[in-house]
């Protein structure tokens, strides 16, 4: 008897436990219902390509500067998410945004950052491209990322994320509207940068996050969230004044 209680309270207090974790955050819209962006794309330029001497030029080049404060930066935005998007963009928004004082946003960029995840794989998967580090049997600037068999290099998942956040800090704080996106250029630059991408990944994956972008603006979900972050943005820009 006092055996089968003690399973049930374990078990009582696992399911408490599962309800007080945070749950993930759930994308926008379904893989399904995600433009297939291998229908959109090119495929990438292969080996002998005339296009693929200009990933290898612009790999060489990233690899020039990895020693340098640029190549640095280039390591830090490799931590992508809701938190680190703040935290990257604040540097030019008209005041600074943290997941304390702009809940709504923080949910917006998280949920925008899933969404990115689950309208890229299927062309990843399609497209199967080798990364520079594979290729060339060097090491990256973010060792601790690298995966033998990880052959997911177009179109770039950070490119596609980072432009997508700036496109939503460009809708809340539209006089910023050159410096947001120039930091979400440079986020994908900084994939160049440390050789986790070729510079036609990272050029696909600006498309990627211009065509996510406007399939959000089609849903009321995603629309209704983001009126409530700019109208928080905007509150919390007032009472900073």
């Amino acid at each position: 008897m006092r055996h089968s209680i003690a399973i049930l309270a374990a078990a009582v207090l696992s399911t408490t436990m599962y309800a007080q974790m945070p749950q993930r955050a759930l994308p926008f819209f379904s893989r399904e219902d995600a433009p297939h962006l291998e229908n959109i794309l090119p495929p990438p330029p292969g080996l002998t390509d005339p296009l693929f001497f200009n990933d290898w030029a612009m790999y060489n080049w990233g690899k020039s500067i990895r020693e340098t404060d640029r190549g640095a930066l280039a390591v830090e935005d490799a931590h992508i998410g809701a938190g680190s998007f703040m935290k990257r963009f604040s540097e030019v928004l008209t005041c600074e945004v943290t997941p304390e004082n702009c809940p709504a946003l923080y949910r917006l960029l998280e949920r925008a950052h899933r969404t990115t995840d689950t309208a890229g794989r299927s062309a990843k998967t399609y497209f199967s491209r080798v990364r520079p580090y594979q290729q060339y049997k060097e090491p990256s600037g973010v060792p601790q990322s690298e995966r033998p068999t990880d052959f997911t290099s177009y179109p770039s998942g950070h490119t596609h994320a980072a432009w997508v956040a700036g496109m939503i800090f460009t809708a809340i704080d539209p006089v910023n509207t050159e410096p947001i996106m120039k930091i979400a250029y440079e986020m994908g630059q900084s994939r160049v940068i440390v050789g986790f991408h070729y510079q036609s990944d990272v050029d696909a994956g600006r498309i990627a996050g211009s065509v996510t972008f406007a399939r959000l603006c089609a849903e009321p979900e995603f629309l209704a969230l983001l009126q409530e972050a700019k109208d928080e943005f905007n509150a919390l820009c007032s009472k900073n004044r």
